[in-house]
Parts: structure tokens; sequence; C-alpha cells
């Protein structure tokens, strides 16, 4: 696990400066303290900071080339499966100096070309240059677990692992990219390959860019199936499922540094820590993290847990002080605004299990796959009902649909694309336009950019059920945000996260189950007693989630944390931001000098603000006030 760099001209007769080359990856110093390096060719620079995890001899050491010093690489990730792609290229009678997964990337491309990465099982973002073709290759994982960010200025290409070393980049003009702002405080994240800044862009998921005689090409080379499959038996399902997440997590063991994992007390990283602890000779280390607040830890479920699988177990307590003191802390690491709170929570977690450990497996990915956000993949039933709602009298909606009438408030919907962005969204585009100032508003003309990008997927997965696109989208769109928020606070101490979940082995098979082995209807009454009901009040309640994953492994599990309800990770957001936080939000967003004024119309934000602290019946009110501090935090560290 590493940090990236690079400079690459594209014009003729510019020397690239070293100077400036070092102080790009000298930035990412958290992403490898434990060595670094640097190459100057005739119109590249390459930059890297190692984390030593796979052979930690110097023979690791990065840039790398092979022996002719033809091809060049700069690589942050792990290739799982590298001992087997190394043992096809041995009998390919090729010879290697080192034991890393490094070295076998740049043969694999001397065999195959750039087609290797179709082989390769892992998360990863490599630059790699072809001496013999003056060309540069970007590429970054199938499911987006690591970043790579790019931009040009002038005549000249950069890259690297963080927007901070872009940011090094002399001669880079930072500007605000509003209508990104505008994405990330509906969905949390920017959606698509936009940054919050103009000019900085994400190579998307699953993609690689080629670079050649100034031609700057990007190719999609991996997307998941959407066909339809002939149906099995659920215990056929279950013996599978069994099988890849078993493999996963025993690839994702390999190390050569201590490893251990993160213990939340749900199901998702239950089942990890379960399987690590069974497919190790030594005690399984694992961590767990909560507030002091009554209700916000888990460590009743996670010591269960602890106690079954007999491991080595922490457990650490955060107050609110730590919290905004840390929040400002990690803003500067990722370079942007955080997405979800829990952010904080695993940077602390990280900091504190790096005195023992290098690498910690995480849950991330199964919600995404088992269908564990029961409310919105449930919600195409509310979608046929609303369908049905549209032909009957207001009254006969009234008496029948009454759940239904309250969560979408009489709306109708012209598309699934459009009633799954409601679904979806946190903050809604009414609401934003309220608080939103007149150069916003103008400038995002109602989110088209973003509606765009939904769009494309939905017509992507067009000849599949509602249900199937929601499932893609999620996989496509929603992920990638979801894994940044690893990323960033595990690397930020020197912290390499694994994600069994994220395997594109499982990934691809899980497309072929179908729905009802992922969300179950307890019994036939039960499904009969949703009928007047929305998703809400049907997920959980009325159905089981995550159905086939619990069956398969609850064998190896207290009942306890098999039956419990999904609670994402509890941060009590709502509870400070009508205490303390609440107070320190006003003053930060309300005051004369606040940063947020390029967004917003501080007039209308205190409207809001109080009407919603007074009702008190918004649930998301905490989360939307925290991403506007968030923004004005940011702002204030980027554009001061």
């Amino acid at each position: 696990m590493c940090g990236i760099t690079g400079i690459f001209n594209l014009g003729k007769n510019k020397k690239i400066s070293k100077k400036v080359l070092l102080g790009m990856t000298n930035s990412m110093v958290h992403r490898g303290p434990d060595d670094s390096g640097t190459v100057i060719l005739k119109n590249i620079g390459l930059g890297h900071r190692r984390l030593s995890i796979i052979d930690l001899s110097k023979k690791g050491h990065q840039p790398m080339s092979d022996k002719k010093k033809e091809v060049w690489i700069v690589y942050n990730g792990e290739i799982y499966n590298f001992k087997e792609i190394k043992n096809e290229l041995v009998k390919k009678n090729y010879t290697f100096e080192s034991e890393s997964d490094t070295e076998v990337i740049i043969y694999a491309y001397k065999e195959w070309g750039i087609d290797c990465i179709k082989k390769f099982n892992g998360m990863f973002a490599f630059a790699l240059f072809d001496a013999r073709k003056n060309e540069l290759f970007l590429v970054r994982d199938r499911l987006g677990i690591k970043p790579l960010y790019y931009s040009q200025v002038d005549d000249t290409f950069i890259f690297a692992s963080e927007i901070k070393a872009i940011l090094k980049y002399p001669g880079f003009k930072r500007e605000l990219n509003l209508k990104a702002v505008s994405s990330y405080l509906s969905y949390r994240y920017e959606i698509g390959h936009e940054t919050l800044f103009n000019n900085i862009f994400k190579l998307m998921p699953g993609h690689y860019m080629s670079i050649k005689d100034g031609k700057i090409k990007v190719k999609e080379y991996w997307d998941i199936g959407l066909d339809e499959h002939k149906e099995l038996s659920e215990e056929s399902y279950k013996r599978e499922i069994k099988r890849l997440f078993k493999k996963s997590v025993e690839l994702r063991m390999i190390s050569d540094v201590p490893l251990g994992a993160y213990l939340s007390g749900g199901l998702d990283s239950s089942i990890i820590v379960a399987l690590m602890s069974k497919l190790s000779n030594n005690k399984v280390k694992a961590y767990s993290i909560g507030f002091k607040e009554e209700g916000y830890n888990e460590f009743h479920y996670s010591r269960q847990v602890a106690n079954m699988c007999k491991i080595d177990y922490k457990e650490i307590t955060l107050s609110t002080k730590n919290y905004l003191q840390n929040m400002k802390k990690l803003i500067r690491f990722k370079d942007l605004p955080l997405s979800v709170p829990n952010e904080v929570p695993i940077y602390m977690l990280s900091k504190e299990l790096k005195k023992d450990i290098t690498v910690v497996l995480s849950g991330e990915g199964a919600d995404e796959l088992f269908s564990g956000y029961g409310k919105i993949f449930r919600s195409p039933i509310d979608y046929k009902k609303l369908k049905l709602m549209k032909h009957l009298p207001l009254f006969v909606r009234k008496k029948l649909f009454k759940h239904l009438m309250i969560k979408y408030k009489n709306k109708q919907f012209n598309s699934e694309m459009e009633h799954f962005v409601y679904n979806y969204s946190y903050f809604p585009l009414e609401e934003k336009k309220f608080i939103f100032n007149e150069k916003m508003n103008s400038t995002i003309r109602n989110d088209e950019h973003v509606d765009a990008i939904f769009k494309k997927y939905f017509r992507k997965a067009r000849k599949s059920p509602y249900y199937r696109k929601i499932e893609y989208v999620f996989e496509k769109i929603h992920l990638p945000g979801l894994l940044a928020r690893l990323d960033c606070p595990t690397m930020a101490t020197s912290v390499e996260g694994r994600v069994p979940f994220v395997d594109h082995n499982l990934v691809e098979f899980m497309f072929k189950v179908p729905v009802k082995y992922k969300m179950k209807w307890k019994s036939l009454p039960e499904m009969l007693k949703s009928f007047d009901e929305s998703s809400d009040e049907i997920s959980e309640k009325r159905d089981t989630t995550k159905y086939i994953l619990k069956e398969t492994f609850k064998h190896m599990l207290p009942e306890s944390v098999v039956q419990r309800e999904k609670k994402g990770f509890p941060v009590p957001l709502d509870t400070w931001f009508r205490g303390y936080v609440n107070k320190v939000a006003k003053r930060e967003l309300l005051n004369k000098n606040s940063k947020i004024q390029a967004i917003v119309d501080q007039k209308n934000l205190k409207r809001w603000m109080d009407s919603n602290l007074k009702d008190g019946k918004d649930k998301s009110f905490g989360q939307k006030v925290w991403m506007l501090l968030n923004l004005e935090y940011w702002l204030r560290e980027y554009f001061n």
C-alpha cells in the first residue's frame, strides 16, 4: 500500500523538476513511511512512497523497472493472486529479482500487454510507463478500492494517489467546482469523475487511461454482467458464496506484516473475524470503537463475537471533543470534506491498531451485494404501488396507502430513475436551492449534470428489473464513495485496509443470485400485511435482509449477531447537533467571515437551521449540518 505520483510532459523539450516531483511525492509520506523513490526519464517523472507489506526487502523499492529498463511502474495496492501469475510467467522463462507483486505486474505487461490487468485479483492503482513506445498507462481496480486522481496544466499531465500532490504542482490554479459541491451535499460524495476542485478528476473504477503522442484515451476494461441466469437452489448459492468468500478472506490474509480486523459487532465484520480465526494459526487481533453516549456503541455484540471466536480483542471509546478535533485533521488528509461521520472513528481506531498491526480487514461492500440497505432495495415495491395509486381517487389513496402518502407526500414519478434518486438523496434539491446563494443555483441548473450520470447507469441496466438496476447503481456509484471512507482514514495512519466483500469474483456471482434469496419475506401473512406499507415499514420487519449471507454463516456466529437489525456505525450526530455541536455549527456557519458564503445564503441557512431545530422531524438534519460544517472547514483549509 503506497502513494504514487507522476509528471508526464506532453510537449517537447520541457525538463521535469526533481524538486517539484519530490515535493509532490513527499506530500503523501503518511501513505508510505517505509521508503520513497523518484525517477526522471526523458519526458516523465515518477514518484513513490512505500508502505511495506509484501517483500519487505529493498528489492521491493519503487519506481521499479524490468532488467532492460524498458518498462517502469509506480504502484499502490495488492495483487492477491500474484503468485499464480508469477508461476505462469516462470513457465514462460521470465526470471524475477524480488518476491513482490510489483515485479509481477511489469512482466505480466511485457507478456500480455495492458490486457494483463484482466488477470489481476486485487485492489490497485498504478502508473506503468512503456519507454519503448513512450506510452503511459494509468490503471484503477475494477471496483474503485484504491484512488487515482489526474489533471492537466498546459501541456503537462499530472497524477497522484491524493489531491494534495496535484495541488503542489506549480501553476495549478485552485478553483471551486460548484456542481460537485451540490453533488456532495445530496449524495455525500461527488458523483462521477469530477472532484470539488475544477480540473482535478478521478480515474473511474474498472477503467484505464493511455497517453501517447499527446493523445489521451480512457477505456472501461471491466463491468458487471447483467444477463439473466438459470436459477439454482438455495443450497447451491450458499455453497458457492461460502467458497468464494472464504477464498477472498484467505487471499486478503496474505501479508509479511502483522494483520487484524475491524469488529463493529455487526454481521459483516463478524463473519470476517470468524473466518479469519478459522484460517489463522495465530490468535486474530480485532478492534472495536464506540462513543460514551448511551446507545452509541456496539461493544455488547462485538464482545460476544470475540468470546466465541477466541480472539485478541480491544475497545476504544470516543468523546465529542475528540471527534471535532479529528474531523478537521482528517479533512487535511483527504483533501475533501468527509463523506460519512464514521470516517473519524475509523481514523481513531486505525491510529490505535497501528501500534500492533499494519493490515486490517474490513466489512465494506456487503450491504451493496446482499441488499443490506433494505429501505432502498425493497423500494421497487413502492414504485409499483405508486403507479397503481395514480389511477385512484385521492380519498382512496389516503385510505388504502396511508404510509406511502406520508413517505412520498403524494409525489408522482415519471421513471424508476427519478424514484431512485428521490430515495437515495440525503439533501433534497428543493431544500438545497433554498439555502444556496444565487450563483450556486444558477450554476447547478437543478443538478442536471448528476442526473446525466444516473441516466447513464440506468440506461446500461435498462433490460434488468428495477431491483437489479438499484443493485448495479450501488456497485458503480455508491461503493466507490464508501471505499474512499476506508482508504483515507487508514492511509492517514499508514495502515492498509482490505475489503473481502469487494472481490470481483464474488460480485460477479452475486449478480446471478435472485433477489428472493437476498431479501426474504418472513412469511406469506407478513407479505400480505405489507400491502399498504412503504419499504421503510417493510424492511427487517416483514422481511429478512441479507438472508442468504446470514444463512450461509450463521453457524459461525452468536445468534444475537445474526438476528439483529442492521445498524450503521452509530455516531450520535442528531444528539450533538441539538446541543453543544449545534452552537459550534451556528458559530462557524453563520458568522460574517464564514467561507460557506461562497455556497449559501446565510439568512436562508439560519432560517432553515432554526426551523429544523424547532420541529425536529427531519431525522437527517444532523447529517446535513455535519456536511455543511465539513464544507466550511474544508474551504478554510484549501481556499483561505
